[in-house]
């Protein structure tokens, strides 16, 4: 099944590293990123001996490192790998990065798969929220609600009670084993820009990052291995979500579903969050909420998307507030009067991660 992916907001997807302002220079509102491999090339065709030399100990010793300074201390000139238009006030000495290879920048199946997975389960909690609402309580009255290992076991208990068969915990039977989804292909530097984010509710400051730029439009494949279908179906292996991963069709109509149902709520909550901090993001969210009934998908990629994330709990926090409160509370490194009070936008007040796919 083929799927056209449209970025309706900036989309980040880190590879755990960051760009050093040894790697980039700021030039009208332009970042250009310089790789080291391609510094080492430059430094290693200095024809001076000794000059050359100064310029591999200059890496060693500098306190201050910086590509600026290098290049016009040793009257080098260098092309940039890259170049991105920033979005914002710049100044930063590190630059979250993008996933890519060596052709260019990408999205990972792994990705929009887990983000699928999230939305799935979200959904079909948003009907049984008694299961939430119970294994919360638990890890409360354990006294171990802060300790990760602890929420780890718990949100492996609540997925597998999703896409595993009943009382199962083998991961060869977690049904989206039958759905596949491979990396998208390089995409253009051209639909990356820098943006400079902001947190909403916190003082503390962010890293720039490199993200898709919202309008872009790529395509990606999404699939269901019919005999990894029929192979749980014969074992009688299959979760109460199994009937949805019999063919495309019937996968495709459930995702179209599963997205109006918990993103429409979603959506209310973040509405109600920036109403009165950001008009300018509340109206963007509305538009948001426009796609739900396009016949599309919406999907939020990126960051915080955990099983026990706030996304989750708002089905604790409709039919149990106090308990959310206290779950929230119990889970936080430092206090706070108001529960779940940060978001994260760019410089026009986009939210980050937001997607639409549309069936081919």
């Amino acid at each position: 099944m083929r799927v056209r992916v449209k970025v309706l907001s900036p989309v980040h997807i880190g590879n755990g590293e960051r760009i050093s302002r040894l790697e980039f220079l700021v030039e009208k509102g332009r970042l250009k990123v310089y790789k080291f491999d391609r510094i080492i090339s430059t430094i290693e065709r200095i024809a001076n001996p000794q000059l050359r030399n100064n310029a591999y100990l200059w890496f060693k010793t500098s306190k201050n490192l910086s590509l600026e300074e290098f290049l016009r201390n040793f009257k080098l000139t260098l092309e940039p790998n890259y170049e991105l238009e920033i979005n914002g006030s710049f100044n930063s000495s590190q630059v979250e990065e993008f996933i890519k290879t060596l052709e260019g920048p990408y999205i990972p199946g792994s990705e929009l798969k887990g983000s699928i997975r999230h939305l799935i389960a979200c959904a079909w909690f948003m009907d049984k929220p008694d299961y939430v609402i119970e294994k919360v309580k638990q890890l409360l009255n354990s006294g171990r609600a802060k300790d990760q290992r602890e929420q780890n076991n718990v949100e492996g208990e609540l997925e597998r009670s999703v896409f595993y068969p009943k009382g199962e915990r083998d991961a060869k039977f977690d049904v989206l084993k039958v759905l596949s989804i491979p990396d998208s292909q390089p995409l253009p530097y051209q639909s990356l820009r820098v943006e400079v984010p902001k947190l909403i509710g916190s003082n503390r400051t962010l890293y720039p990052c490199e993200a898709l730029k919202e309008g872009v439009e790529f395509e990606m494949e999404i699939n269901i291995n019919k005999n990894a279908y029929r192979g749980l179906e014969t074992q009688r292996k299959l979760p109460e979500i199994g009937k949805h991963f019999s063919d495309e069709n019937a996968f495709w109509n459930f995702l179209v579903d599963c997205s109006r149902k918990f993103y429409s709520k979603l959506l209310d909550e973040e509405i109600k969050f920036f109403q009165n901090r950001q008009p300018d993001t509340a109206k963007h969210l509305e538009k948001l909420k426009n796609y739900l009934n396009t016949g599309g998908v919406l999907l939020r990629l990126g960051k915080h998307e955990g099983i026990l994330s706030t996304t989750l709990l708002l089905i604790v926090k409709d039919k149990d507030k106090a308990l959310f409160d206290k779950f929230f509370r119990a889970t936080q490194n430092i206090a706070r009067e108001q529960t779940n009070k940060t978001r994260r936008v760019n410089s026009q007040g986009l939210t980050f991660g937001w997607l639409l796919l549309e069936r081919l």
